[in-house]
């Protein structure tokens, strides 16, 4: 009998630490047979502050995951967030050894190892991604392979990390003892599970707004091509609710999540909410539509810092594939409405999909992190090396850092 391969996907958020466990089906359907959520601690806007209180919600989510297998994990992909990810384009340039040859595979290897970039000492490349190639002077070369060429050239995506903030997560979970298998860039992961090949192909935004953070990632000709972050989230809807109300964070969660709305009109913007007593104040009733205010206001703030990011990379406007928004505070009724208005364009609201054997619970947007790194992981299973605490990659494994190159050459 083959043995059971598990793929396994940890997702450290603000608010929840997410971890799911999968096996391939037999017709190649994603099998979810362990998750484990519960409440993260320690954890501000994508860096860890309290190493123990991390480690403690990360073994809790991992041992409630993984309390049905029967055996252990064996290693484990977890997302990366927050404004300490930044990224730049690099290239690199090869002459093959004869231009009566084609180009092959492994002269792509070493044209893609070219462009890994210096880096200061502070930083750790998280990914360099091949974003298009120039074979002889020509542009928009999706893959050299098999050509004729003197020269070829490509030009790489680079997203770094603070060498500092990486190992304390990597640390965190190595001390639940399973080892890292990789680390992936959160909004890199949602695309996995949220976007269509289309949409990267023409030119798409990708928002992922989270309860600390929002992190964008634009995609060009199939390709992510930049990525930042954006220090609001959900949270930070809360606490305007809670102050515009005069009530404790706690009630004010509890209404946005029953009574919020980005978009109230009709039916909605008639409706009364009961507001719950506390310290001695009666119960109180007010319109929906001044519940929602405070939080419409800051949602049409993020959306707007949104666009300011976009138009910071020299885009004047948004690509043909409009915005996806993902993430577990896109789940506010109208939201997609709202952002179209204040954004001019087509926008869309996406959970996980394209995938069998989810719950009803596990296919909503605040799962689009954690199932798109399940996808990356299976994906770069065989390629996969070891991630260390400190933050290197684990070159044991033969040809290990070359295979995970020609991966990313063979999905382009």
């Amino acid at each position: 009998m083959a043995k059971d391969i598990f793929y396994t996907a940890l997702d450290i958020g603000t608010s929840k630490v997410c971890t799911v466990v999968a096996q391939v089906g037999p017709e190649g359907e994603l099998k979810v047979v362990g998750v484990g959520l519960v409440p993260s601690q320690g954890v501000e806007k994508g860096r860890i502050v309290d190493i123990a209180e991390a480690q403690e919600a990360i073994q809790s989510s991992i041992n409630e995951a993984q309390r049905y297998l029967g055996n252990r994990i064996p290693s484990i992909f977890v997302s990366v967030s927050g404004a300490h990810v930044t990224c730049f384009n690099s290239s690199g340039m090869i002459h093959p050894d004869s231009e009566e040859k084609p180009v092959t595979r492994e002269n792509i290897e070493r044209l893609v190892q070219s462009s890994y970039p210096d880096i200061p000492v502070d930083k750790q490349i998280l990914h360099v991604i091949p974003v298009n190639y120039v074979v002889d002077g020509y542009r928009g070369v999706r893959n050299p392979v098999g050509l004729h060429a003197g020269r070829v050239q490509v030009e790489s995506h680079v997203v770094l990390g603070e060498r500092d903030i990486l190992s304390k997560t990597t640390h965190a979970v190595e001390n639940c003892n399973i080892p890292v298998g990789g680390m992936v860039l959160s909004p890199l992961a949602s695309s996995e599970a949220t976007l269509y090949q289309d949409e990267k192909e023409m030119g798409v935004v990708l928002a992922d707004i989270g309860a600390g953070i929002t992190d964008l990632a634009i995609f060009k000709d199939g390709s992510l091509w930049y990525n930042a972050s954006i220090p609001v989230g959900g949270n930070q809807l809360t606490r305007d609710l809670s102050v515009a109300l005069g009530m404790p964070y706690y009630f004010a969660e509890d209404l946005k999540e029953k009574w919020g709305h980005a978009s109230p009109d009709g039916s909605e913007s008639g409706e009364e909410v009961l507001l719950p007593s506390f310290q001695g104040q009666p119960r109180r009733l007010i319109r929906r539509t001044l519940l929602c205010k405070p939080l419409i206001e800051r949602l049409q703030e993020t959306l707007g810092l949104l666009q300011v990011k976009i138009q910071q990379t020299g885009m004047t406007r948004f690509p043909p594939g409009g915005v996806v928004l993902t993430g577990g505070t896109t789940k506010i009724p109208g939201l997609a409405e709202l952002a179209t208005k204040v954004l001019g364009c087509s926008v869309r609201v996406a959970s996980p999909m394209g995938i069998r054997g989810l719950s009803h619970e596990q296919n909503k947007p605040a799962f689009s992190t954690v199932i798109g790194l399940l996808l990356w992981s299976i994906k770069n299973h065989s390629q996969k090396g070891l991630y260390s605490s400190k933050g290197d990659w684990n070159s044991g494994e033969p040809k290990t850092f070359f295979q995970r190159i020609r991966s990313a050459v063979q999905v382009r």
